[in-house]
């Protein structure tokens, strides 16, 4: 409701003006009310009245209304979709639903204090080892409704981060024995598709994601070479989608050794019979590796069913994971005297610290040898 008045200035001059209320503040609840001045007639106020009332309620309807934590989330995990690779939006979605919003979703953006983010930022530090990533991902939820201007302050950015509990964690791998039995294991009592896939994370470090993203281009049969230069993840809608790696320095091309490339030679003659009979000409550059009977690509947790059928049929004293293949592979690498850059590319990581990591880790054998090593030196 709209009110008008006039008034005159000490010249003696009369002018019209209004006062309006336009609605309330979505987040202070307080009433919102304007008043302008300085016109010539009552006419003149009434237009200048409802051009400001139409003005407000195109500018309501494009203004975000946002008040709660989830309003904002939703607002952002939108545009993290367009920003990020999918199997990094699966992540933060799952630690969102399951960490961040039973905390945070219901409460009012600007009822959010400091000391309320350090409580739950010390209750995550307690129980999950990702608790930095909620930080983070926290304060970067609010640095982003900070930009869309539907919150004022950031209090996630202004918490402490708890000291780091440093635990002592053994890598698990194989010694070169253990690897040996493994595989020898796998090709004797499982299919060629399951021995090749394991033999190839053995021999040349890949991991998991890489192998099942392998196409028969990537191989090269005359300079015995493998590309790695994509991976398979699972996005939020829980479909296997192909990316690129997380770091340049995972595209990579390594070198292949001839047992190796005879047996990716006899799986790829398996593989046309079998997926000939299911319907499927897979003679072709193009052609995915590892593929399900109906020439679809695997989940990336095949890899770990696998394993587990492997040491449920042929038990080992010491089981490890697919990336313990990795592990292992880096270990005999430095135990067969291979440079720690040597290593770092093979492997394709992008920081040194990570080889470094494992190369402290390096089987009893290798550190059995470090003496002799030196002694032999010393002889010369």
């Amino acid at each position: 409701m709209a009110t008008f008045f006039s008034y005159r200035l000490k010249s003696g001059e009369k002018y019209w003006g209004f006062e309006t209320y336009l609605g309330k503040d979505p987040k202070t609840g307080k009433d919102i009310r304007t008043k302008r001045r300085r016109f010539k007639t009552k006419a003149e106020a009434q237009i200048a009245l409802n051009k400001l009332l139409v003005e407000y309620k195109e500018e309501q309807e494009y203004k975000i209304n946002i008040t709660t934590f989830q309003e904002l989330y939703e607002l952002w995990i939108d545009n993290y979709r367009s920003r990020v690779k999918p199997s990094s939006v699966a992540v933060a979605q799952r630690f969102c639903k399951n960490h961040i919003l039973p905390v945070f979703g219901k409460l009012r953006l600007d009822k959010i204090s400091v000391s309320y983010c350090q409580k739950q930022v010390n209750e995550w530090h307690k129980k999950l080892k990702q608790y930095n990533y909620l930080r983070k991902t926290t304060a970067q939820i609010f640095k982003f409704g900070i930009a869309m201007e539907v919150c004022k302050d950031n209090p996630m950015s202004k918490t402490l981060l708890p000291r780091k509990i440093e635990v002592e964690q053994s890598l698990k791998f194989y010694t070169k024995e253990q690897l040996q039995t493994f595989l020898q294991n796998t090709k004797e009592n499982h299919s060629t598709k399951i021995y090749t896939f394991f033999r190839l994370l053995a021999y040349t470090g890949i991991r998991k994601s890489e192998a099942l993203a392998l196409q028969w281009e990537d191989v090269d049969f005359f300079n015995k070479t493998l590309t790695i230069g994509k991976t398979i993840a699972q996005n939020e809608f829980n479909q296997v989608v192909l990316q690129v790696p997380k770091t340049k320095s995972s595209t990579r091309t390594i070198q292949l050794d001839e047992t190796t490339i005879k047996q990716l030679l006899i799986w790829q003659k398996e593989q046309l019979k079998i997926m000939i009979f299911h319907g499927y000409n897979t003679n072709s550059p193009k052609q995915f590796i590892f593929t399900t009977n109906e020439n679809k690509l695997y989940y990336p947790q095949v890899a770990n069913d696998w394993l587990d059928w492997i040491y449920k049929k042929t038990p080992m004293e010491t089981q490890i994971t697919p990336h313990g293949f990795r592990h292992t592979h880096c270990s005999l690498l430095f135990e067969s005297g291979a440079s720690i850059k040597e290593v770092q590319e093979r492997l394709g990581h992008k920081d040194i610290k990570t080889t470094m990591n494992i190369y402290a880790h390096v089987s009893p054998q290798t550190t059995k040898k470090t003496g002799d090593r030196f002694a032999k030196f010393m002889e010369q």
